[in-house]
């Protein structure tokens, strides 16, 4: 009996709520005698008081501070430079250039403000410093610390003032309160979480690395995401010198963004003009070009194609750089509205230069490549073909076309095949298409050229 008048005088120091109708009473109570609401009482001390609601309109936003590169394209995929007290995720595949592109972005930081400690819990210290060497970094400002138990980390770096800390890589840290293994999901979280308080109490920003599995997802820090501010993804080709650098979240900027980096000796460069290199390639069949919009910034690809005569009962359907499921779906729609027979044909799509991308207005030159492998047909370089497929066979009109055009005219593209009328470009020749039968008569002229050209 003690005991339980006891937890009643407890609770009476607290008045208690209910938080369906606003009915306090000095006990709780588990029915409301005003509304009848069952086991709605709350202490007023686990609820916010009033004063903890805020209006949005008296509110004043105040300007993260940042900390810049000095790749201007590295600013924007983070909008605008790295903030202070943020948490960046860069994932991609092993090999692919990750450490290298830290190291290069801990140069820059390095360079214009404080020392950049680079934690290495992979290799050791110099295995980091000599590739370093390798990349002719300033030595001098950037330490590093081979490592993997983050509390002691985070017990050495209260000690000390850094303008960036990079941890390579998130997988192989651990917690030592933590009992289960290194790498678990646990781990990785509760390592995530220390470090994402650290560095807003600190208010200095980290880049952690992150592995992804075969599948090609972020593999353990895919169950982080939401705890870090941004995520960037490096992709590319190990064929290709080509490398793409993502951004799928920014809490600080816009998402999406892409940066084309090409590996040298000497590391990661912004290619002079990345285009340029695409259009280099010979007049082949099944090759088209397409302007993208990767971010905000147009971009020209290459889609290359591939259509055979299978002897298999299940014909090979492999595509590289766009989404399969849409993919099938463009062969569906040539079928239908031209007539095709590929059910019994392998087919291969390819978007040259390691590149993905999601943007619909490849559709067109996408069924251009394919129908230009299918007939055999060489299509001149200095054409592109922007527009969406709808499955009634019709081309629809894509966003920023204008942009497209003017990247195109920049490139010496002569023709382009679009679906909006009332333009005018100087420099190109715009032939408008409104449906993909309206390709016909173009395949029949190309194909008529090519064997003209072959016979000759």
């Amino acid at each position: 009996m003690y005991q339980r008048g006891a937890a009643i005088a407890n609770k009476n120091k607290d008045n208690f709520i209910c938080i369906e109708c606003g009915y306090e009473s000095a006990v709780w109570r588990g029915q409301c005698p005003n509304c009848g609401s069952w086991n709605s009482f709350q202490s007023k001390r686990d609820i916010l008081e009033k004063k903890d609601i805020l209006d949005l309109e008296n509110l004043t936003y105040v300007e993260e501070e940042r900390l810049l590169f000095d790749l201007r394209d590295l600013n924007d995929i983070f909008g605008g430079g790295v903030v202070k007290g943020s948490v960046t995720l860069l994932s991609g595949e092993p090999g692919i250039g990750k450490s290298t592109l830290a190291l290069q972005m801990a140069d820059q930081i390095a360079s214009k403000y404080q020392d950049v400690l680079y934690i290495s819990s992979e290799e050791s210290a110099s295995q980091v410093a000599s590739r370093a060497k390798r990349l002719k970094l300033n030595e001098k400002k950037i330490k590093i610390i081979s490592c993997s138990d983050l509390n002691k980390i985070l017990k050495t770096l209260k000690n000390h003032n850094f303008s960036m800390i990079i941890i390579d890589s998130i997988q192989m840290l651990y917690d030592s309160e933590d009992s289960s293994t290194i790498g678990s999901l646990s781990q990785i979280k509760q390592c995530a979480s220390k470090i994402n308080l650290f560095s807003k109490e600190s208010n200095i920003p980290f880049l952690l690395i992150g592995h992804i599995t075969k599948e090609g997802s972020i593999a353990g820090p895919k169950f982080i995401e939401h705890l870090v501010d941004s995520v960037l993804f490096f992709h590319g080709d190990r064929s290709s010198a080509i490398r793409t650098l993502r951004s799928l979240k920014n809490r600080f900027g816009s998402t999406n963004e892409l940066v084309i980096f090409e590996m040298k000796e000497e590391g990661l460069i912004k290619p002079k003009n990345i285009s340029q290199l695409i259009l280099q390639s010979s007049d082949l069949s099944g090759t088209t070009f397409c302007i993208t919009i990767e971010g905000s910034r147009p971009l020209l690809v290459q889609v290359e194609s591939l259509v055979n005569q299978s002897f298999k009962t299940s014909p090979t359907r492999l595509s590289h750089g766009i989404n399969f499921n849409h993919f099938m779906l463009i062969i569906a729609i040539l079928e239908k509205h031209l007539n095709m027979k590929l059910y019994d044909k392998d087919i291969y799509l390819n978007i040259t230069g390691g590149i993905n991308t999601e943007d619909r207005g490849i559709d067109l030159a996408i069924a251009a490549s394919l129908i230009s492998s299918y007939y055999d047909i060489i299509i001149p370089k200095s054409t592109i073909f922007i527009g969406e497929c709808s499955l009634s066979g019709e081309i629809r009109t894509v966003y920023q076309i204008e942009k497209r055009l003017n990247e195109a005219a920049k490139l010496g593209i002569e023709n382009a095949f679009v679906s909006d009328e009332g333009m005018n470009f100087k420099n190109i020749n715009l032939y408008i298409i409104k449906k993909l039968k309206d390709l016909k008569d173009w395949i029949k002229k190309w194909k008529i050229q090519y064997s003209k050209e072959k016979i000759g």
